[in-house]
């Protein structure tokens, strides 16, 4: 509090979030300032909550309410193919996060000493990463790291990381049926996720594909057959995966909306082994193409773009220019794309899953 509107006002900022395994800490503003934040923020949260200091009742107060009603709000006012996602990544994914539904219910035996010695708990053994980003070299980012390191009194270092790992999906198709959270939402949701490869190559033909056929899911599935407001076809990376994700938000039966999904896929994979033309082939790869090469606009884009690779600790961080590299190098052809389709896409597990409306009202 000592420092939050001074720091505002001088064009500095900082966050705090957490998941499954750690803290994360963002700071940004002037380099030259940003030392004198992270002490000040870290020798706060070192001191709050600490045997010698405990958290006041009126913050607590007003951390619990607000925390609370995210979790309520997350749990049951979350939009169904919200609820896809997140049950989907509850699935697969292990030390990322924990179930928001455990993390509810947990939240309720909270009280005020539950945060008594907390600090001394979590900083007594930890591991600090830094990643840092504009005007800094590589001895300021170690000397920052090192303030934080400091201003926390951290003592001991762990012996081993978090686990943070994904599953991996059964050969075929798996379909999971869930009721919505939300009692008053009149929507289904479905989730189709395609597990594929991570490699560079299989990235590329993903992002390419994914340019031929996402504009036509969306006007077959939304403006042709009008199954709902919330229709999209892409990529997504995951730990371990790429993967193409087709969804709908709907309040047409979720099987039927399943059954148009699969039909697109069952058209339009012959499609384009049989009738895609070389220039559409080669004006989608110019897309991708323009898409990677978009510079980002500010620190934040730019970290935005490192930061599944630094929270994932996989440190790929030069994954989008071995994928430019690779889209230029004429290896990405159409006959290479056919055989993805065929030999890769159409033979990956498959992961259906369904949220139901709960509400009776047709």
């Amino acid at each position: 509090a000592d420092y939050s509107y001074d720091a505002e006002v001088a064009g500095m900022a900082y966050s705090l979030s957490s998941n499954a395994c750690n803290l994360g800490l963002a700071f940004s503003g002037f380099h030259d300032k940003l030392s004198v934040l992270i002490d000040a923020v870290a020798k706060k949260m070192r001191e709050i909550g600490s045997k010698s200091s405990s958290v006041p009742e009126n913050l607590y107060k007003i951390a619990a309410d607000a925390y609370g009603d995210s979790l309520k709000n997350a749990v049951f006012h979350t939009r169904p193919i919200s609820q896809c996602a997140r049950r989907t990544s509850d699935l697969l994914m292990k030390g990322e996060s924990f179930p928001v539904e455990e993390q509810y219910e947990a939240f309720q035996e909270l009280t005020l000493s539950s945060l008594d010695g907390l600090s001394d708990q979590i900083f007594r053994k930890c591991h600090v990463e830094a990643f840092v980003l504009g005007n800094a070299r590589s001895d300021d980012a170690r000397a920052l790291a090192k303030s934080l390191e400091q201003s926390l009194a951290l003592k001991q270092r762990l012996t081993k990381l978090p686990e943070i790992s994904e599953a991996r999906l059964p050969e075929g198709r798996t379909l999971w049926k869930l009721p919505s959270t939300d009692k008053d939402d009149p929507n289904h949701a479905v989730l189709l996720r395609i597990q594929l490869g991570k490699g560079i190559e299989e990235a590329s033909l993903l992002a390419v594909l994914c340019k031929v056929l996402g504009s036509k899911f969306f006007d077959v599935l939304r403006t042709q057959q009008q199954l709902g407001y919330i229709v999209g076809m892409g990529s997504a990376v995951s730990l371990r995966f790429s993967n193409l994700i087709a969804q709908v938000q709907t309040e047409f039966p979720p099987d039927y909306v399943r059954g148009r999904i699969d039909d697109f896929f069952e058209e339009h994979f012959p499609w384009i082994e049989k009738e895609l033309t070389e220039e559409e082939f080669k004006t989608c790869c110019s897309g991708v193409l323009s898409e990677l090469k978009t510079k980002p606009k500010n620190l934040a884009e730019e970290y935005a773009m490192y930061s599944r690779e630094f929270s994932q600790r996989t440190y790929d961080f030069d994954r989008k220019d071995r994928i430019i590299a690779h889209l230029e190098s004429g290896k990405v052809t159409l006959p290479a794309l056919r055989d993805y389709v065929r030999e890769r896409v159409q033979r990956a597990p498959r992961l259906y899953v369904q949220v139901c409306k709960v509400l009776e009202k047709e």
